[in-house]
């Protein structure tokens, strides 16, 4: 015969905040890789309501060092502009590196004096969906500074509720993310997932492939050699490579070119 418990209480409970960061922990301490770990903290932060979160160092993107974190599913098409800039105007940031503790963005204002530049940062970010969100500093001596940001879902109300357990999620999992970097043998920037190529990219390195120079590419293109190098460049921060026979390999390997196009 059931219990009256369980007849009262048919549904399976929602975990709470603690109990989410708890099981994050265990789980973590066992995780080898970093696209292990992006899977346990996507699913903490669906847990405690939020849909995208960054845990990142702060430093340009397409310089990538051994020991520098970059794990996060914002959306791809934000993240390609954000590479573009390298390190974009980003307020949240800024703020990090002023803070001991997590913070909402919609205290920025009281934090810093909102740059435009800053301003149309944010403005851009909620096209995205990149909307409120709660950041966590991470700052350990002798690194770069860091953070772990965590981002509510597009039209839904802001967890206010979990705020206390995303604290404790995001030093925990900045943490693990460096456990799991010191650790490792593979390039730093292997787990990073590049974000799409503009079609003016794919254009200019497909010529690069074909062994054009960016003047004679320019002519192609109608465009100045300038321009050309500025496309590649960006495109070489979208993929967090070094140089442009490591950007033509990878964009070969995940078929933004193709060998026929380089052929031609």
């Amino acid at each position: 015969m059931p219990s009256l418990s369980a007849a009262a209480d048919p549904q399976p409970r929602t975990p709470s905040g603690i109990s989410v960061v708890q099981d994050f922990v265990a789980r973590a301490q066992n995780t080898a890789t970093m696209t292990e770990l992006r899977a346990l903290v996507e699913g903490a932060c669906s847990d405690l309501g939020f849909g995208h979160f960054a845990i990142v160092h702060h430093v340009r993107f397409g310089q990538p060092h051994k020991g520098n974190v970059r794990l996060t599913n914002y959306p791809l098409d934000w993240l390609a502009l954000i590479r573009e800039e390298g390190r974009p105007f980003d307020p949240v940031l800024r703020a990090a590196e002023r803070m001991s503790s997590g913070f909402t963005w919609d205290r920025l204002d009281k934090i810093l004096d909102l740059t435009p530049a800053e301003r149309e940062h944010l403005a851009r970010g909620a096209e995205f969906g990149i909307g409120q969100g709660f950041t966590v500093p991470n700052h350990i001596p002798g690194e770069a500074l860091g953070s772990c940001n965590f981002v509510g879902v597009a039209g839904r109300p802001f967890p206010d509720e979990s705020i206390c357990a995303a604290q404790a999620l995001g030093n925990f999992a900045f943490e693990a993310a460096r456990r799991i970097l010191a650790q490792s043998a593979e390039p730093c920037d292997s787990y990073i997932e590049p974000a799409p190529l503009s079609e003016r990219q794919r254009e200019c390195l497909m010529f690069v492939g074909r062994g054009k120079s960016d003047s004679v590419i320019g002519q192609l293109l109608g465009i100045k050699p300038r321009t050309v190098n500025e496309h590649i460049e960006a495109a070489k921060r979208r993929y967090a490579v070094a140089t442009r026979s490591q950007l033509l390999v990878r964009a070969l390997f995940r078929s933004e070119i193709c060998f026929t196009d380089v052929l031609s």
